[in-house]
């Protein structure tokens, strides 16, 4: 096995020392907030509350890196932010993902209600922990800012048409196989990374667009690597995706990887932001090929991110 070079090894003991210190920061400060407006959620620390807990430290560690890329220092409002975002990126996971069609339909179309008109009515605890989180993020920032309204209106377009997709299938009978697979590669690119270019102008809203290609990538890539992880999961639950339309996913996420990281090499400047992100990356793949092998041997989810 080759030797680490001693910038890669150290920016791994980086990546290792954050991955800590964030997951200590998310209970700070979503801790309160769940006790506060959704107190069934902690309940026990169960696995959904810790899942939350593990996407908002990813999230964390990908604006760490997103606001050093962009030049600017990843402070303490900073990862307020960033661990905020996680939280909503979670709960909006549930809502479009995990109690059915009218739930996904209710919640595209009162989010599209909220950034139409900024009103919305609050219905269940888990819809009260959602909107005050969001609410939280939109007073730290200028919501009317034109790049930081196109990203949310972009991800918002990405996550219907994901949704919508889903739901009525007939939208993709009939095509060729060719036909669907584009879609599909194309629907998972969109959300993933219009997420993290939405991630990026929360934390940096004057982030140099030389960069947003970069990081558009890489969001893409990270949403390639979590359907690869969950892959025998989603089969077990009817859900179709890229990766598990492939005949050998395993392989074409190999290809996927090194291009995507090539790709993000020659568009982001060197330094300690491309080194984290990039380390990121490399850790999160690793860590969803042996989530799939597992899987595929009978064993159960599990929640650990980086």
């Amino acid at each position: 096995m080759a030797r680490r070079g001693q910038g890669e090894a150290s920016g791994v003991v980086r990546l290792s020392r954050l991955a800590e210190q964030y997951r200590a920061e998310v209970k700070e400060v979503l801790g309160p907030l769940v006790a506060a407006y959704y107190p069934a959620l902690a309940a026990a620390e169960g696995p959904e509350y810790r899942k939350m807990l593990e996407l908002s430290a990813k999230m964390a560690l990908v604006g760490h890196a997103c606001t050093e890329i962009a030049g600017e220092t990843f402070d303490a409002g900073r990862r307020r932010l960033a661990i905020l975002f996680g939280g909503c990126c979670f709960l909006a996971d549930s809502f479009l993902d995990d109690f059915g069609e009218e739930a996904a339909r209710a919640y595209l179309a009162r989010f599209e209600r909220l950034l139409a008109s900024g009103w919305f009515e609050i219905r269940t605890p888990r819809e009260r922990l959602f909107y005050v989180t969001v609410a939280l993020m939109f007073t730290e920032r200028d919501v009317l800012a034109p790049l930081l309204r196109q990203a949310i209106l972009a991800l918002h377009g990405a996550q219907a048409e994901d949704v919508m997709r889903r739901l009525e299938p007939w939208r993709m009978e009939g095509l060729a196989r060719g036909r669907q697979l584009r879609l599909l590669r194309r629907s998972a690119r969109n959300r993933s990374g219009h997420a993290i270019l939405l991630l990026a102008i929360f934390l940096v809203q004057n982030v140099a667009l030389s960069y947003l290609a970069g990081l558009f990538t890489a969001g893409g890539l990270i949403m390639f690597i979590d359907d690869h992880g969950d892959c025998h999961a989603d089969l077990r639950e009817g859900r179709v995706t890229y990766m598990n339309r492939l005949r050998d996913p395993e392989r074409a996420l190999r290809r996927i990887y090194a291009g995507h990281c090539r790709r993000i090499e020659a568009s982001l400047a060197p330094g300690r932001g491309r080194t984290l992100l990039l380390e990121f990356l490399g850790h999160y793949y690793r860590s969803r090929l042996a989530k799939h092998r597992a899987q595929r041997a009978g064993g159960g989810a599990w929640d650990v991110y980086a």
